[in-house]
């Protein structure tokens, strides 16, 4: 009898569900086209209604109190846990066809009535007041908010639910389409999903939800906080109106907004930073792995264990899961509520680059973390950053920053510890009893420096406009990295890389170049500056490689038997060559008519009347030599701007100087 009621209870809960389940999953299985069906009424209102009922029993469980119905809680669970793969599923579905709605291809292929729908989204400024309850762009802003805060729950609640979800799946429908997103959309999806399974994902899976989500959405993220942010402390304004959307209004209410939405993106990407810190170890992975022990010292005992509780730092960062560190991903330490969340994370830093003296992490800390945190605590130096949080002091928090000051003391003060006071990384100094008074010595003469470095004279001759000393104190300490960065460009053979993928380069790397500055991916930000070099560098690369090539060309036509003579056939002249030496990949036709042609049209021109080829076996080496003039007029011409015209009248005057040296 008690099961039968159970039964009886639970249809009734569920029988209205199931029955819009049943029609939406139908057509969603049928639909070419998931996003069609958007379009209507009916297909919107049921499947919002069963996330949205989904989604309110899953807060229940949450908070521990899944139904009033005590008695018929099992009953009530079981029946709820056997549904939830569909409606993850469908959720998944959902949120992917949503996603999808955003890029740009997609958009002349919509119907009209949604692709206007969507239009109106993409105004940043548009409330949702504006739009009726039943309009399908209030429809998909809810289903998005409402699907995202459901697969959150699911991670969230104990039990069985996080083993409902597969990463795969998630993080194809999350992750697929997310260049296209804006950043209020990104903001949401951290918070509501991707923080929620950070916190509560089981160590034993937390490596595989690592790997799934985190590298594309840093590499997102790092694009518009690094730009962003960089653009706001030193322009003025954020821009990136791809990501922040397209504003009505005044210039004014536009920059209000993007900053706005730039700090709500910067504290949730730092809320996420701050969960990683607290996480637990993932399984038997230590720091150390960071770097190879062969040619690492081996840290102390206590660095180790130390490090080994911030493993998950140590995971993300052996697995690239950040594209380039950079302290604008934090947003440069203006706001005080993103500085709280993510101190603790670069703490975590600190230590890892102790345990495992990983060269690029320690030089980001030191050339990095360090000046910025110096130029946030100096509150009446001139700098972008306090500029910038006396602009958005109304956006800010007063209470929070000053806590974040506090916070940000204990970092300077760690970084002092173990990376300036203690420089070999192991020496526990015991004999330092005042290591409070010195590092407050020390961080006294580093703000007179920085208050020195902003009172500089601008160099003689430099435009005053440009001028900025932070830039230029930037440059000096990125000098010498950017110096090696040049001999290993220079020793490279650019034509061959040129046109290689990022990661083929990496590997052509020398290796002791790659340990120096802890280069292990082809998202490293030094490998954007050596893609740029050997760019630059591949004109002049290409026209050497050519130029060596010519000669040989012309000293070939010029040794040929029988002789080639200026009546004959200039394509018999090129297919002899093309045949007795096969193509370089990096050349062509063309570059074999120019050699025909400098042979025929200023070689033979000029010169058979005087040598005919009876008897140029005997000026053989003074003709060579006027080739390797041609030649090296060309190459020479290559580098400046000017005309055809120019290389054969300096050629003619380098052949008419061996002429009369000869003579």
């Amino acid at each position: 009898m008690s099961s039968f009621i159970e039964k009886s209870w639970c249809h009734q809960q569920y029988g209205h569900l199931l029955c819009k389940l049943k029609s939406v999953w139908f057509h969603t299985e049928r639909a070419a086209r998931l996003e069609c069906l958007f379009c209507y009424d009916k297909f919107r209102k049921d499947a919002l209604d069963i996330v949205a009922f989904f989604e309110e029993e899953l807060k229940k469980c949450k908070d521990g109190n899944p139904t009033t119905f005590q008695i018929y809680q099992r009953s009530y669970l079981s029946t709820l846990i056997s549904l939830m793969p569909t409606i993850i599923h469908l959720v998944l579905e959902l949120l992917r066809s949503v996603h999808a709605l955003w890029k740009d291809d997609t958009m002349v292929t919509l119907p009209e009535v949604l692709a206007e729908e969507i239009r109106k989204l993409k105004l940043q400024d548009t409330d949702l007041s504006e739009f009726k309850e039943n309009d399908i762009a209030h429809w998909l802003q809810l289903i998005r908010e409402r699907g995202y805060n459901l697969l959150g729950l699911c991670a969230a609640i104990e039990g069985p639910f996080c083993e409902l979800l597969d990463s795969s799946s998630v993080s194809d429908a999350i992750i697929e389409d997310l260049g296209c997103m804006e950043s209020r959309h990104v903001s949401k999806l951290i918070d509501l999903v991707i923080i929620p399974l950070m916190k509560y994902c089981p160590s034993k899976r937390l490596g595989e939800w690592i790997l799934k989500l985190l590298p594309p959405l840093f590499i997102y993220c790092e694009d518009i906080l690094c730009g962003a942010w960089f653009n706001l402390l030193n322009k003025g304004r954020a821009g990136y109106p791809y990501y922040f959307g397209y504003l009505r209004g005044s210039q004014r209410s536009a920059k209000k907004l993007e900053e706005c939405l730039l700090l709500d993106l910067t504290r949730k990407v730092s809320k996420l930073l701050g969960v990683l810190a607290s996480s637990k170890p993932i399984g038997a992975l230590t720091c150390v792995d960071l770097q190879s022990v062969s040619t690492a010292k081996a840290a102390s005992s206590r660095d180790s264990k130390r490090a080994s509780s911030n493993s998950v730092i140590g995971y993300t960062l052996h697995n690239d899961c950040f594209g380039m560190l950079n302290m604008n991903l934090f947003g440069s330490w203006v706001d005080g509520e993103a500085t709280r969340d993510a101190v603790p994370f670069c703490r975590a830093l600190v230590q890892v680059a102790v345990a495992t003296q990983n060269s690029k992490l320690r030089r980001f800390i030191l050339h990095d973390m360090l000046p910025a945190t110096i130029k946030r605590l100096c509150t009446d130096l001139p700098c972008a950053v306090q500029r910038t949080i006396k602009k958005l002091s109304c956006q800010l928090n007063s209470s929070k920053s000053q806590k974040a000051s506090k916070d940000l003391w204990i970092l300077c003060q760690e970084i002092y510890a173990v990376h300036i006071q203690n420089q070999d990384f192991t020496a526990e100094n015991p004999g330092n009893v005042n290591r409070r008074g010195q590092f407050k010595d020390w961080l006294a003469r580093q703000k007179k420096e920085l208050f020195a470095k902003a009172s500089y004279d601008i160099p003689v001759g430099f435009p005053s406009d440009l001028w900025n000393w932070e830039f230029e104190d930037e440059f000096q300490r990125y000098l010498p990295t950017y110096i090696d960065i040049l001999y290993e460009v220079d020793a490279m053979d650019c034509p061959e890389y040129g046109c290689s993928r990022s990661s083929t380069l990496l590997e052509k790397l020398r290796p002791e170049f790659r340990l120096k500055h802890g280069i292990n991916s082809f998202r490293d930000r030094h490998m954007w500056t050596i893609n740029d070099m050997i760019k630059r560098k591949l004109p002049a690369e290409y026209s050497k490689r050519r130029s060596r090539q010519m000669d040989k060309w012309l000293c070939k036509l010029i040794s040929s038997k029988p002789y080639f003579k200026h009546s004959d056939e200039r394509q018999s002249a090129m297919t002899w060559l093309m045949e007795d030496s096969p193509l370089d990949a990096n050349l062509s036709e063309l570059d074999v008519q120019d050699a025909v042609d400098i042979f025929y049209n200023t070689i033979l021109f000029y010169l058979e009347p005087q040598f005919h080829p009876l008897i140029r076996e005997g000026q053989k080496d003074f003709l060579i030599k006027v080739a390797h003039q041609f030649v090296f007029a060309e190459e020479t011409n290559s580098c400046k701007p000017s005309n055809q015209n120019h290389v054969i009248f300096l050629a003619i005057c380098s052949l008419m100087q061996v002429h009369t040296s000869i003579q």
